[in-house]
């Protein structure tokens, strides 16, 4: 029904390839700033209006927020985002994920935590891609 709809999946012949790559592009960003020196850039790569809520945890609203999670967080390692399912459609991006990741670098880091999720991305005015809308849900219990 919904490839009736003029919406575009990742195993849908119909899809823009060009258009999910640079969605996976701004996932490999992600992941790149999440796991880098700067534990802030991550933040940049989030719409100013996002939103992002992990589990029961109260949903975070806006840039300023999340930087102050960014700050409280310190910083990530082991992090991905395995997309399982893509829909595009016009400057939104609805995707699936499995995502994985952990607080600290090195010795000092905790428990890998896996997630499912939802992550819609927006196509923003500068075509930049950006992350509008995350919520991610724990998958049984963190791994060493």
């Amino acid at each position: 029904m919904l490839g009736a709809c003029g919406l575009a999946w990742d195993n849908s012949e119909a899809h823009d390839k060009a258009v999910v790559a640079e969605i996976r592009a701004a996932e490999a960003r992600l992941v790149a700033h999440l796991e880098g020196p700067d534990r802030l850039a991550w933040v940049g790569d989030y719409a100013e209006d996002a939103v992002f809520q992990e589990g029961e945890d109260p949903p975070v609203s806006g840039r300023a927020a999340l930087t102050e999670v960014a700050r409280s967080l310190g910083p990530l390692s082991g992090a991905a985002i395995e997309p399982v399912r893509t829909v595009v459609e016009g400057n939104l991006a609805y995707v699936q994920v499995r995502a994985r990741y952990a607080v600290g670098q090195g010795a000092s880091a905790g428990p890998l935590g896996h997630y499912r999720g939802v992550m819609i991305w927006r196509k923003d005015s500068d075509g930049v891609w950006r992350m509008l809308h995350e919520m991610l849900v724990r998958e049984g219990k963190p791994t060493a």
